[in-house]
């Protein structure tokens, strides 16, 4: 009896290690997306979409047959926008979970603090939606975005050359990486154009009170003939009910921060006639984008919520063609099938990562609030570029 309990024991000890060992066989035919995003907290509603629509990308990635045969997974770390929670999601991902590729934020500020950390394990982090020209040189991501100096470029070039505006006032988020750069950039090319920043006004991302700025606003209205606000999804509909409610009459200008449903669900009519720059448009009769826009629909049960989650598709679907030009999903070779990408037509356009930068070169969509949606004014590829140096 004893000698067939060991005989026993020693058929479940082989079966657990030839589970184990089948198990990590199995792993070894997965492709492992990494995916970092602030999924509450005050960018939840531009990072939200962009996970939705990855978890879209790999699902039709499986659908066509996976990634060099091999299955391809996607685990999200909501961080809450908390830095702490940013620098151990990052190492987990890398360390614990083994990842390919990391897909990260909308926003520059995360991007910053996250991506470096996965650089030093030599994994490659690609972002959807974080827009500082200086992200690549500071982090070693990838954009699969437009820039900052090329949305204030185009917004510039519009109210000077299109509107005849040649005197503006802006509102910078001291708080924010993003804002501060896309707010130099765009004073540089307004000044550019041939206008005038008559002057600026500073506030924070945590504040919910902007009375003073609008008094300041008011008192010089007659100054200035537009204001450029430098503002997050958490805040922009808050800062433009104040501006509307304050008196002020001025057209109101913003990025892509502010291509959000939180700009009409907080300002409510007040949003109507804000002028925005963002990434792209679903009025668009493009076949990829009105596909994306219907499968987004039928797999969350609602619209795309903003380009952001085009973006999170296009992000992912790069990284995709990044392992498909390489053939191999080796962390450290996924960078040089990045470096091959060449007019890759995605749902927010043609990408192209030329000479040795890992910015895309892209035409910039100019977008009016109406009645709680974007009517698209024009899309635009600048005519100036200002230079990524001028941008802290």
């Amino acid at each position: 009896m004893k000698k067939l309990k060991i005989l026993l024991l020693l058929c479940v000890f082989v079966l657990s290690v030839s589970l184990v060992a089948f198990g990590a066989e199995a792993k070894k035919g997965v492709i492992k997306v990494g995916v970092l995003m602030n999924l509450t907290g005050p960018w939840a509603s531009i990072d939200i979409p962009a996970w939705n629509a990855i978890q879209l990308a790999v699902k039709d990635i499986n659908a066509a047959g996976g990634l060099l045969g091999k299955k391809v997974e996607a685990m999200c770390i909501d961080t809450k926008a908390d830095e702490g929670e940013t620098v151990s999601a990052a190492v987990r991902l890398c360390e614990k979970e083994k990842v390919n590729v990391v897909i990260g934020y909308c926003d520059t500020h995360w991007v910053l603090t996250a991506a470096p950390i996965v650089r030093d394990f030599n994994i490659p982090f690609i972002t959807p939606g974080a827009t500082h020209p200086r992200i690549p040189e500071r982090s070693g991501a990838w954009l699969a975005c437009m820039t900052d100096n090329a949305q204030a470029s185009v917004m510039a070039q519009y109210l000077v050359k299109d509107l005849g505006m040649k005197r503006t006032a802006i509102w910078i988020d001291n708080a924010v990486d993003f804002s501060v750069a896309v707010c130099a950039f765009y004073a540089d090319a307004f000044k550019r154009f041939g206008g005038q920043v008559v002057y600026e006004d500073y506030f924070e991302t945590s504040w919910t009170d902007f009375s003073a700025l609008v008094t300041r606003l008011k008192s010089r209205e007659s100054d200035v003939d537009c204001v450029y606000v430098g503002a997050i999804p958490d805040n922009i509909g808050l800062i433009v009910k104040q501006i509307r409610e304050g008196g002020i009459d001025i057209p109101i200008l913003s990025e892509d921060g502010a291509d959000t449903p939180l700009l009409a669900d907080t300002a409510g009519e007040y949003a109507d006639g804000v002028i925005i720059t963002s990434h792209v448009t679903f009025e668009s009769k493009d076949p990829k984008v009105v596909k994306f826009a219907a499968d987004y629909k039928k797999m969350f049960k609602t619209a795309p919520e903003n380009a952001f989650a085009a973006l999170g598709y296009d992000a992912m679907m790069l990284a995709a063609e990044a392992i498909k030009k390489i053939n191999s999903d080796d962390p450290k070779k996924i960078n040089i099938g990045m470096r091959m990408i060449r007019e890759y037509k995605g749902v927010t356009g043609s990408i192209s990562y030329n000479e040795g930068s890992q910015v895309p070169w892209k035409s910039v969509a100019l977008m009016k609030s109406m009645g709680g949606k974007f009517e698209l004014i024009k899309m635009q590829v600048p005519e100036y570029m200002p230079a990524k140096e001028i941008a802290k």
